[in-house]
């Protein structure tokens, strides 16, 4: 492999990892207003104010989606660099086309699907929603 692709691959490989920090954040962040929540319910909070914490967590997972979106769209541009099939120009810019979007499996239901999504937001979500119902019921 010579210089020029490898500083190419380099370039485009920072994105990648900036995107899969941003991701662990949001989870980090998704999870500290659960447990927020889940105290919270504990004082002498009304109902609404419980239901409003649902907000933070779909804008979380949403930017998660959108992220993990980009992340595999960078992942899928620096294997078309890697093979070949795209020139060693030193654009950061994506590529466009359904074609392209496939091969990086960069849906946003193949995202959707991701055990990274899936596995975490909505078992956040159920929990919220064990919390509320608690709550509602004076279990809590």
């Amino acid at each position: 492999m010579d210089e020029n692709k490898r500083e190419y691959l380099t370039l485009i490989q920072e994105p990648i990892g900036r995107l899969s920090t941003a991701s662990a954040i949001f989870k980090g962040f998704g999870a500290a207003i659960v447990t927020g929540t889940a105290a919270l319910s504990y004082a002498d909070v009304k109902l609404v104010a419980l239901i409003l914490s649902f907000i933070p967590i779909l804008a979380f997972a949403a930017l998660d989606l959108y992220y993990l979106r980009l992340e595999r769209l960078y992942r899928g541009f620096y294997n078309s660099v890697l093979v070949g099939d795209h020139p060693v120009d030193f654009q950061i810019c994506l590529p466009k086309g359904v074609d392209f979007i496939k091969k990086s499996r960069a849906s946003v239901w193949q995202c959707m699907t991701s055990p990274s999504i899936w596995l975490f937001y909505p078992a956040m979500f159920i929990i919220l929603i064990v919390i509320c119902i608690l709550k509602a019921k004076g279990g809590i």
